[in-house]
């Protein structure tokens, strides 16, 4: 009997993070990954800010590091220790730019980044946008990269069309239909809120390729800039998922902590169908950009010598 086509396992992390508490995240996150290593995963996946917590606060900048701090070397350790790929999300500080940064350590312990190009919402008052597209050439085939709402934007994926074996979604997508999201009980809110369950399988299903896509889970708690002491009080969707080459699902998670794993196959298939996001969704995302960009960048400014000081005031003293 013939043997079938060689499958890769791809574990995909879905945990809730404690917003600041990086160390405990970090422990978190050690044993979760560990876990899917001992299932055979050669590629583990953790979601979106896994080590900070995602939040709209100036202590992102308290817990922002450079590609040489601690969380880039618990990257490095942890995958060559386990002989594994390790991909998940940081805040990343570059001079006086931060990056909502997804990093890639190879079981050598080399590291590759890539920069959210997509920034919704308030992320806007904190982060500057990525530039570039990443795609990584490894022994297990070509990978590509995307941050939570890259999703939303088809030009970021196309440029990987019939280039790729494989694609990575690390996301904090939250429930905007609770909690006081503006206009929460709408149809366009609910759509937005449900993209995790679907923008993954209808990447695999274009592109011919495997898809994970790890999320956080758990509260969604933040103050809203512009609007203190407004704040919100949702959830993460989750919906980590492995999906196998043409959007066949393999292991699919709801809300709860856990993993999605699963054998994928990373030889293309031949897939000319059109990546589409849902209309509704996509104005969305244009008004956004139209009337928060400015209003944020403003922001940033006025408030980037408090966020300065915050972050300076956490450093040991000499």
């Amino acid at each position: 009997m013939e043997n079938g086509p060689k499958r890769l396992t791809i574990a995909a992390i879905q945990m809730t993070s404690i917003p600041y508490r990086v160390e405990e995240n970090l422990e978190k996150a050690d044993r979760m990954v560990r876990e899917a290593a001992s299932r055979g995963a050669r590629i583990v996946v953790l979601p979106e800010l896994f080590n900070t917590g995602y939040c709209y606060d100036w202590r992102n900048l308290t817990v922002a590091e450079d590609l040489s701090g601690r969380t880039a070397r618990w990257f490095r350790n942890l995958a060559k220790g386990l002989g594994i790929y390790l991909i998940g999300g940081m805040i990343e500080r570059d001079g006086g730019n931060h990056y909502n940064t997804l990093l890639l350590s190879s079981p050598q312990g080399r590291l590759a980044s890539y920069r959210k190009r997509c920034l919704p919402l308030q992320e806007k008052c904190y982060f500057t946008k990525g530039d570039e597209p990443l795609l990584v050439e490894t022994p297990l085939g070509r990978i590509g990269f995307g941050i939570c709402a890259d999703l939303l934007d088809q030009k970021i994926w196309e440029r990987f069309r019939n280039k790729v074996n494989l694609l990575i979604v690390s996301s904090a997508w939250p429930d905007f239909t609770a909690g006081g999201f503006l206009f929460a009980k709408t149809a366009v809110n609910r759509s937005i809120s449900r993209m995790p369950e679907l923008l993954p399988k209808r990447l695999s299903e274009s592109f011919g390729v495997p898809v994970a896509y790890a999320g956080l889970c758990g509260p969604f708690d933040s103050p809203l800039p512009f609007l203190y002491p407004y704040a919100v009080r949702s959830r993460f969707v989750g919906h980590s998922a492995v999906y196998d080459r043409g959007g066949i699902p393999l292991s699919i998670l709801k809300e709860e902590e856990g993993m999605a794993i699963g054998g994928v196959v990373t030889e293309p298939l031949s897939a000319e169908k059109r990546y589409a996001v849902d209309a509704a969704v996509r104005m969305m995302a244009r008004l956004d950009r139209v009337f928060l960009t400015i209003p944020c960048r403003v922001y940033r400014v006025l408030n980037r010598s408090k966020g300065e000081e915050t972050w300076r005031g956490m450093q040991p003293s000499p």
